[in-house]
């Protein structure tokens, strides 16, 4: 059975079942898997809309990308045969590219961004362009760079051959860092660093330690490179035939759900950093300076090219702020 025509099985039972409940589905599909906080952060989304509708919305989540890729799901947000999807793609270039190295502190950052004239004309582009609206924020961990050698420093990536995100903003900023980056789909890259076709790899810790990378891996260098949110992104087809107060339940829900991640992001990263230890991880922090610096040139030319000198000044100086 192809992938399409499972979810699409899948679809149309959990349609029918919450049809013989009397309730509205809403399904929520996400890269997280159960264990990791952002999955908790789905659960908690689902637990205040229920609470909250007295059972008149039932929210399903579907972890571990079982509906599909990014990619795949945004059809089906188009079509709002699924409602909500919470991963690293936006749906815009404009959105996405903020995740350009060392350029945002935080999700606060963000939340600026989005919030200008300019971010909120993306989301206006966003649901006219692909029928999509940025609901929220989901927290997540910077992203750090695993490899199969003690990484102390700059010198130490030269020539590492590492597992990059199939986007052009990855492969450059690895590439800066001395490093060679092969494009690699997720799906393959515990298998990849098993068997010697990459050296390593980058991810927020919690990633690194839900797929098990760190059985394959010698040492994880703490280097921030790139701090990225999850979107929650929402069907604007369904959004729209929405009541006002079922809007606000729902933005209400998705705060209670970035709220519960960041309150629990502190202690899981403690214990997954513990473990791997444990299992024979060794984790440097490297002077992160030079790494600043060594991917200014890919913050300047990609940062230009997608937005144009003038916001990309407003961008830098909004990402440079503490919220």
């Amino acid at each position: 059975m192809n992938r399409i025509l499972a979810s699409s099985l899948l679809a149309a039972s959990s349609i029918l079942a919450a049809w013989s409940a009397g309730a509205e589905e809403i399904r929520y599909a996400t890269w997280a898997q159960p264990g990791e906080a952002q999955y908790d952060g789905a659960i908690e989304f689902k637990r205040v809309v229920e609470e909250e509708s007295k059972g008149r919305l039932k929210v399903t989540v579907y972890p571990g990308e079982q509906l599909g890729t990014p990619r795949e799901l945004f059809a089906q947000l188009a079509l709002g045969t699924t409602q909500i999807s919470a991963s690293g793609d936006p749906g815009l270039k404009e959105i996405e590219y903020l995740a350009l190295p060392y350029l945002m502190k935080g999700i606060g950052n963000y939340k600026a961004i989005l919030e200008t004239d300019f971010g909120q004309g993306w989301n206006e582009r966003l649901t006219k362009e692909r029928k999509l609206r940025i609901l929220g924020f989901m927290p997540r961990n910077p992203r750090q760079i695993s490899a199969n050698k003690i990484i102390n420093s700059m010198a130490d990536l030269k020539g590492l051959k590492l597992r990059a995100p199939e986007r052009d903003y990855y492969v450059k900023s690895l590439a800066a860092l001395g490093a060679n980056p092969t494009p690699m789909a997720f799906a393959e890259v515990y298998t990849g660093l098993q068997t010697g076709i990459v050296d390593g790899q980058e991810n927020p810790i919690e990633t690194i330690y839900a797929g098990k990378f760190y059985e394959v891996q010698k040492c994880i260098a703490m280097v921030d490179y790139i701090d990225k949110p999850a979107y929650v992104v929402i069907s604007a087809p369904f959004w729209d035939k929405l009541s006002s107060a079922d809007r606000a339940l729902l933005v209400k829900a998705n705060d209670a759900s970035s709220a519960a991640v960041a309150a629990a992001m502190p202690k899981q990263l403690e214990q997954f950093t513990k473990e791997m230890k444990a299992a024979g991880i060794t984790f440097t922090n490297p002077d992160k300076s030079e790494f600043i610096k060594a991917t200014q040139a890919v913050r300047d030319e990609l940062g230009r090219k997608t937005w144009g000198d003038d916001i990309y000044k407003r961008i830098v100086e909004i990402g440079r702020k503490d919220f």
